[in-house]
């Protein structure tokens, strides 16, 4: 199996820098776009930005402090190693934010709708770049790795739940226009962090069917350096028994698995579907 590139997790200073731009660009998110149109983010941001539209306290110390007691929560129930490195995400994710907390004044957009579109990309692209080194900022990715370990509660069960209070505590301090407008930048927040955090290592299940399976399958090895499985089938019109070519590859790889199959069999026929999570050699293992 070819090896996984995993330098954003094994080096530590490609690692935090990653980490630092991730937690950078999401601060841009928050601050310069969702919190001038008063709308919320997801998770503990989006609850320590509400309190600051009704205290005036700074965000990053809100979101701080909204951390600790989950954090003593986390060093109970989860692997000490994943939290120590989410602390420290989250210490940072405190700091920056609360660093940028006027950065809003220098951005000349009062237009609520690119406000919410522009202000939940970034979050989105700041979340998926720290979850791509198998971190987090803490907060209710604590609460959910929790639940998800001892009640078998999904992540996103419990950050669909997290974000819908957030959307109603935002319709009753701001009314449904901008509860609505959160929506958008949470949708787009979720779409973007799931494209980024798996940017490029998407995996995919192929399937070929042809009659000249050996030649294809040992230049899918040779060439790609992936598995295969073959699997006995037969026509159902013809009878004809086959061996059909199954493996899972990455996204980037299916130009070549077609160029192999009908190198030798013009004929082929190759069906592609989409996998939510492998778990083996020669695969990065899906984080959260």
């Amino acid at each position: 199996m070819s090896k996984v590139n995993t330098m954003e997790q094994d080096n530590i200073y490609v690692r935090y820098s990653i980490i630092i731009v991730g937690i950078t660009i999401m601060s841009i998110g928050v601050n310069g776009f969702l919190r001038q149109a008063h709308l919320l983010s997801g998770g503990v941001a989006g609850i320590a930005t509400a309190i600051n539209y009704i205290t005036n306290i700074n965000v990053g110390f809100l979101t701080f402090i909204i951390n600790v007691p989950i954090f003593l929560l986390g060093f109970i129930f989860l692997e000490k190693d994943f939290l120590i490195t989410s602390l420290i995400n989250m210490v940072l994710f405190s700091i920056i934010i609360g660093v940028t907390q006027d950065i809003g004044n220098i951005i000349p957009i009062d237009d609520i709708l690119l406000q919410s579109i522009y202000g939940g990309i970034l979050c989105g692209v700041g979340n998926g770049l720290v979850f791509r080194t198998k971190s987090s900022f803490g907060g209710t990715d604590i609460i959910g790795a929790i639940l998800k370990n001892k009640l078998n509660i999904a992540m996103k069960s419990t950050s669909f739940g997290t974000n819908l209070a957030i959307v109603l505590i935002s319709s009753a301090l701001f009314g449904l226009n901008l509860a609505l407008y959160t929506l958008i930048a949470m949708f787009l927040n979720a779409q973007v962090m799931s494209y980024t955090k798996d940017a490029l290592n998407d995996e995919k299940a192929v399937m070929v069917f042809s009659n000249n399976s050996e030649p294809i399958a040992s230049e899918i090895m040779k060439r790609l350096i992936r598995g295969v499985t073959f699997l006995e089938a037969e026509g159902g019109y013809t009878h004809e028994k086959k061996k059909i070519i199954y493996c899972v590859v990455l996204s980037r790889e299916i130009p070549k698995i077609k160029e192999i199959a009908m190198k030798y069999d013009e004929r082929a026929f190759i069906s592609v579907n989409d996998i939510n999570e492998v778990k083996g050699k020669g695969f990065k293992e899906k984080f959260l």
